[in-house]
């Protein structure tokens, strides 16, 4: 695994559901591994706020490397 690959959650922990990701969610790593962990943005929606501000929905969580598997490796 490396910064900027695509991951997929594979389980569910409860640190992860206090976060409000759960198993099967897709996400990008960014940053490098740290004592086991990757800081992955989890996939979230955009949208326009009422007051016009645009705003994401996307999660980062520290998620350990046994519990991602990668679905596709970044150049």
């Amino acid at each position: 695994m490396k910064e900027y690959d695509r991951v997929e959650l594979i389980k569910d922990r409860q640190e992860y559901s206090d976060a409000g990701v759960k198993k099967g969610d897709k996400g990008t790593i960014l940053g490098e591994n740290r004592l086991g962990y990757w800081l992955v943005y989890f996939d979230g929606e955009n949208y326009q706020d009422t007051d016009g501000i645009w705003k994401t929905t996307e999660i980062d969580v520290g998620v350990k490397e046994e519990d991602l598997k990668v679905i596709k490796e970044s150049d």
